[in-house]
């Protein structure tokens, strides 16, 4: 078995451990989790994190890194499932054998059916009994964050939310000629959050899209941290936590505000 199949069956479980552990919620949090298949043929593997209520609950269509689905991951779908939302977590580099290294194909030449992937995967989440309807957001780190994006600007979701985004699709469109040609006035509402340090994806990429939002007349939101790297809601240095509980703030806020 791939090293990339073990990560997508990390239950969600050893998530709100962690979560614990670090004191971010209660030992008393209740979530349940549903494994899943998503996408246009139904072939993506992705795990469903609902809260232990009978809802109706805003949804999250939440999308991992270039790294393919980590514990990290549904760690904050258990988190965000206490704060009251059903999570979708598809494992969608997995479903195209897309690892780290040959991550410009999720940009390129898979871009496209990757993107018609998390259309079917909205609708399911749009159809589970505890969610309200369309009142769905996206939110993805690095690779997923551009995704994110780009859900937001085609209008698919209420609200779309970039962590460290691969705004540049890694380096296969330096100017975001996609999202200059998609974002409109009828846009949904973007929040971009990205460190200073960030040696992956630089600074300006954040910059540079938000500049390309907020000139098409799209609500944008962005927050720079100063001294944060690249994953810094996953990494231990001063700056990067520091970053990591004020975006989850924004994140909890804008959610509360677009979806809710």
């Amino acid at each position: 078995m791939r090293r990339s199949a073990l990560r997508a069956r990390a239950p969600a479980a050893v998530g709100a451990a962690l979560l614990c552990a670090l004191g971010l919620i209660g030992a008393d949090v209740h979530s349940a989790e549903r494994a899943l298949k998503v996408g246009v043929r139904q072939s993506m593997s992705a795990t469903l994190v609902t809260p232990d209520g009978r809802g109706p609950y805003p949804g999250v269509l939440l999308l991992h890194t270039s790294g393919g689905l980590e514990p990290a991951d549904l760690a904050f779908a258990e988190r965000l499932a206490h704060a009251g939302y059903v999570v979708l977590v598809p494992a969608f580099l997995d479903a195209y054998q897309i690892s780290a290294r040959t991550r410009a194909r999720a940009f390129t030449s898979d871009a496209e059916a990757i993107y018609a992937d998390f259309l079917a995967a909205l609708d399911t989440l749009s159809h589970e009994s505890k969610v309200g309807g369309r009142r769905i957001a996206a939110l993805g780190f690095s690779s997923g964050g551009y995704f994110a994006v780009w859900l937001a600007a085609t209008g698919k979701v209420q609200a779309g939310i970039s962590y460290y985004g691969a705004l540049s699709g890694a380096g296969t469109d330096r100017d975001q000629a996609r999202f200059r040609s998609l974002f409109g006035k009828e846009s949904s509402p973007v929040l971009i959050l990205h460190g200073t340090d960030d040696s992956t994806v630089p600074v300006g990429a954040a910059r540079h899209l938000a500049a390309i939002v907020r000139s098409a007349g799209s609500p944008c939101e962005i927050q720079l941290y100063d001294g944060a790297g690249h994953r810094f809601d996953r990494d231990t240095g001063a700056a990067d936590s520091a970053a990591a509980a004020d975006a989850w703030q924004r994140t909890i806020h804008f959610l509360g505000e677009y979806v809710n």
